[in-house]
């Protein structure tokens, strides 16, 4: 079996963390691999034998693009196509299989500002889920939306949890804990939140509420969302200077993949008020590194963090604030959550979803006629 992997969102935040995981688990299994990627992410794909990298600068979103990239994958006599994203080549060229990790397009249409952009996702989507042989998606809840949103074949559709990578562990080394903190300007005592600066993430709502966090704790918790600092940033900050939070809140942009744990575990706890997500890797993430997790209780994160945060309502102020300090007063709660959340990301591991990946490579060949 000789898997094409289109491995051109190497970059891009979500999708990235899946294609490299996949790929690192797929450099020590028996499996050729043939590895499209734009030449300036060579250097993120593991050196491997089994992997053969093919540069390529085909984009992913034009109709021509699509054809040059069918054209280019049929060169390189692969079985199948794996696609880790809804941006699927026209007519491909041998059996297809694509990740679908959400729809927020779809069931958050702000979230894409311009009508014309969010028609062309709608289109693009139900092209990918049509000309798929199989589709995988991460969570039941992205499952559920893909049926609803997208009116999805389920017969052909499963679900594979995302895994932590093994990097995520408590850093207990003082230096490396002080490095961190001089690096991003980390306060003693923090909240933790990190990703991208999305409508849906709910970060305004979280910086209003922090008002009433710090009249109800005996000393100032600083709120650290972590991030590039695009799309809906400006609005977040803004919250801040509206409610005079400039001091409790702090912007450290971009966090480096090697510094993650070592910031996790500095923090006094994890926070995620999500109104959506399609996984939610972060709070297992934290859980890993032993920070107890705060999370909102909507979509996938009950189905991904189980018994092992604290959940609240992500529209009531009074439940999150609750939560929050709850963890931020009470060591045996904190503690406890510690305890629950090494078990609970212990069960999300990359090997399994590598091998359970190659599963759905077998179906879709054995669903393609000859």
């Amino acid at each position: 079996m000789r898997i094409g992997f289109d491995a051109r969102t190497l970059d891009w935040a979500g999708v990235g963390t899946y294609s490299r995981n996949l790929l690192q688990q797929y450099g020590s299994m028996e499996l050729e691999l043939v590895v499209f990627c734009r030449d300036q992410m060579q250097d993120l794909i593991p050196v491997s034998d089994n992997l053969r990298l093919v540069g390529t600068d085909i984009p992913l979103d034009s109709a021509s693009g699509g054809r040059r990239f069918s054209a280019l994958a049929a060169k390189y006599a692969i079985d199948l196509l794996h696609v880790p994203c809804y941006l699927t080549p026209q007519d491909p060229p041998v059996p297809l299989v694509c990740t679908i990790h959400d729809v927020i397009p779809l069931i958050y249409p702000r979230s894409v500002r311009s009508p014309f952009a969010r028609s062309r996702y709608r289109s693009r989507l139900l092209q990918a889920l049509g000309d798929a042989a199989r589709v995988i998606t991460v969570s039941q809840i992205s499952l559920s939306t893909l049926s609803v949103y997208a009116g999805v074949d389920l017969a052909k559709v499963r679900v594979i949890h995302n895994g932590v990578a093994e990097q995520f562990h408590p850093i207990r080394d003082q230096e490396a804990l002080a490095r961190v903190r001089n690096t991003y300007g980390l306060p003693e005592w923090f909240a933790f939140w990190i990703g991208e600066f999305r409508p849906h993430k709910n970060l305004v709502f979280l910086v209003e509420a922090w008002q009433d966090i710090r009249r109800r704790l005996p000393q100032p918790l600083t709120l650290v969302l972590a991030g590039p600092q695009e799309d809906a940033y400006r609005a977040v900050k803004a919250a801040a200077v509206r409610r005079g939070l400039q001091s409790l809140v702090h912007f450290p942009g971009y966090v480096r993949s090697q510094d993650l744990p070592a910031v996790y575990s500095s923090a006094a706890l994890f926070v995620f008020p999500s109104l959506y997500e399609g996984f939610g890797l972060p709070p297992l993430e934290a859980m890993a590194c032993g920070t107890p997790c705060v999370v909102s209780n909507s979509s996938a994160l009950p189905e991904v963090t189980g018994r092992a945060a604290l959940l609240f309502n992500p529209t009531s102020v009074e439940q999150m604030v609750d939560a929050i300090v709850r963890v931020a007063t009470q060591p045996e709660v904190a503690e406890s959550l510690r305890q629950e959340g090494f078990r609970q990301s212990a069960m999300f591991n990359w090997r399994t979803a590598a091998e359970q990946t190659l599963e759905v490579y077998r179906a879709a060949l054995a669903a393609t006629p000859r």
